[in-house]
């Protein structure tokens, strides 16, 4: 991520793990984490758990269409590792309805994967923009996102643009905020307290080379029971699409068949209705009437899509 703010050398980190509890976190304890991205590289989460780290965020993507090219492999290895996990998203959305489009493709990246902290929105880069005109997009992309995935989001913001910006406007969603070389942030604008603390961008853990951002993490930003329920239910909902539509042997919809006229397309993570009527020169509207799709919001990876050659 982006920062604003002078950076710190990481505290003395413990040798050993720290195990988060299997229950409810409590919302005055600070649990030691990291977030990462493809500019950390490979990483070996066996040893940054040993180094007392107990939660992270990965990226997984930016904008409409740009997939974190270590996504998939850091989520495979913080899993494996035990370490408490979500994801969050570099918003780059200049509309309210880019902004829609946008929390879509993300929850098409993390809808199929259990999570332990909710998913998060990093709008940082508001250049161009007023501040009426940034909260109209952060509230269509944090309500379309909480939407698609069961569960509030929390909003990423540096100190400043949390004071300045967002005020008291989105103080529904847990605060994640950026502020460094304090011990607290100097501000959080209009939220009681912070659930994320980002306080260093230059850290140094074991497992990873180079410098890695560093926070602490409260209660707050880790998902409830009920959220945990919901979220399953969704992949419960993916699993059963990846088994394919109501489809012939042929691919089809029991009524048009692939040939000469149509293809069968395997959804990919981050692919959305829209996105594919672009790149094929059709319409939503055709791709829902063709594939029998009751939400054309929701499509999921390894799903079989008829799209018009």
């Amino acid at each position: 991520m982006h920062g604003k703010f002078l950076a710190v050398f990481l505290p003395l980190l413990m040798a050993f793990s720290l195990a988060l509890p299997t229950g409810a976190f409590a919302d005055d304890t600070r649990y030691r984490g990291i977030d990462v991205s493809v500019w950390q590289g490979e990483i070996d989460f066996d040893r940054v758990r040993d180094a007392g780290i107990q939660a992270l965020y990965i990226r997984a993507g930016e904008g409409t269409n740009i997939v974190d090219e270590y996504f998939e492999r850091n989520y495979e290895g913080a899993r494996k590792a035990g370490l408490k996990y979500g994801f969050y998203h570099y918003v780059t959305a200049r509309s309210e309805s880019e902004a829609a489009m946008q929390a879509d493709f993300f929850a098409n990246l993390i809808q199929s994967k259990p999570q332990d902290m909710r998913a998060a929105m990093d709008f940082e880069n508001l250049s161009g923009l007023t501040a009426d005109e940034a909260v109209a997009i952060a509230r269509a992309y944090l309500e379309r996102l909480e939407d698609r995935l069961g569960h509030t989001p929390a909003v990423y913001s540096d100190a400043y643009d949390t004071a300045s910006v967002w005020r008291s406007i989105l103080t529904d969603y847990p605060l994640w905020v950026a502020d460094y070389g304090v011990d607290e942030p100097y501000t959080t604008g209009g939220w009681d307290s912070w659930s994320g603390f980002q306080y260093s961008d230059r850290g140094s853990v074991d497992g990873i080379s180079g410098h890695v951002d560093l926070d602490y993490y409260r209660g707050a930003i880790f998902l409830t029971d009920d959220e945990q329920s919901r979220g399953k239910e969704i992949r419960n909902q993916v699993s059963r699409a990846n088994d394919g539509c109501d489809c012939d042997d042929n691919g089809g919809n029991g009524g048009e068949t692939p040939g000469d006229d149509y293809i069968v397309y395997t959804v990919r993570p981050g692919d959305t209705l829209w996105g594919l009527s672009r790149e094929y020169g059709t319409t939503v509207d055709e791709l829902v009437r063709l594939n029998d799709i009751a939400n054309p919001n929701l499509i999921y990876v390894g799903q079989k899509l008829l799209i018009p050659r």
